[in-house]
């Protein structure tokens, strides 16, 4: 819903401009200057200067309701009192420009050895290393790893991956409640450095199964999640297309990502999203997509707490 802008008027007044020259002001006497001049008695020129708009104002319109089957409850797996936020240069279903295999997961780039956390109460599938089974699409591609089964919709089940460990700290089969320590975070397997690597898998623990974990994880607080897609005229998925989120309300990080590669990423079931950013700040939005010369829009409120849907058509 596009904002509602509420313009104050301004009212002018006249100005008096300074009083003629006197017998010791310089022989040509210096131009007075005039917007809508009117000459008065005594030769005192008058303005009266354009008077300029005030800014518009934004009213929020009523949250829409929310999107179907919305499920932000993983929380963060790091602690609070470290960096929290998910890394925004190799986002789910990203190449990097084409430079890297299509992302399945999301990047925690925290120091080495930082306690990796539990996303919900689960139960441990895997705990170890996958040098004899493949989790990913060769064996030695997480190094140490924790997979974590969990109860979904519709008896469905859910599958938290975590790579890349130094260290593992629970076994197959134990129970752990949602917080509690699995390992610690480090740079074994395919890594370009410590970080943690997270995956959401659905219906099996399968690397062809990956779902968007953004849209699992609970945003920051007071943060929104914005999901949608980016579509041609005929209404056909565009991938890998630049998209960015730029605040026309107010002051707010400049938030960019990509849309799927074509390959292995998948969409949530019920959403068919072809792309989401995380931790936005609630507000209006105009969402950009530039395809060459031509640049593609659409407006958006972001609201905290929930996923908040647009779709952008590049014609």
């Amino acid at each position: 819903m596009p904002p509602t802008a509420t313009a104050a008027a301004a009212t002018a007044s006249a100005a008096t401009a300074p009083a003629a020259p006197t017998a010791d002001a310089p022989p040509t006497p210096t131009p007075q200057p005039t917007t809508t001049a009117t000459r008065a008695a005594g030769n005192r020129p008058t303005r009266t200067p354009t008077a300029s708009p005030a800014p518009p104002t934004f009213t929020p319109p009523a949250p829409p309701p929310p999107v179907e089957g919305e499920h932000l409850f993983w929380q963060r797996p790091v602690p609070a009192d470290g960096p929290t936020w998910t890394d925004k240069t190799y986002p789910y279903g990203s190449t990097r420009g084409g430079r890297l295999r299509p992302h399945h997961g999301v990047e925690f780039v925290v120091p080495p050895g930082t306690p990796v956390l539990a996303v919900a109460d689960a139960t441990v599938l895997v705990a170890g290393d996958d040098s004899q089974t493949a989790y990913g699409p060769q064996t030695n591609f997480y190094g140490n790893l924790v997979v974590l089964e969990m109860a979904g919709a519709e008896s469905v089940p859910i599958f938290a991956l975590y790579g890349h460990l130094s260290a593992v700290s629970v076994a197959v089969g134990q129970v752990v409640a949602a917080g509690e320590v699995l390992g610690l975070s480090g740079a074994s397997g395919v890594a370009d450095g410590p970080h943690l690597h997270l995956e959401a898998r659905v219906g099996e623990n399968s690397y062809t199964t990956t779902r968007n974990p953004l849209l699992w994880l609970e945003p920051l607080p007071g943060t929104g999640v914005v999901a949608g897609r980016v579509v041609g005229p005929s209404g056909e998925l565009l991938h890998e297309a630049p998209v960015a989120l730029l605040r026309v309300d107010g002051l707010a990080p400049y938030t960019a990502t990509t849309s799927y590669a074509t390959s292995s990423p998948n969409a949530d079931g019920r959403l068919g999203e072809n792309f989401v950013m995380d931790d936005v700040e609630p507000g209006f939005y105009e969402v950009v997509v530039d395809s060459g010369s031509r640049r593609h829009t659409a407006e958006l409120w972001v609201f905290p707490g929930r996923v908040n849907w647009v779709e952008v058509v590049v014609r």
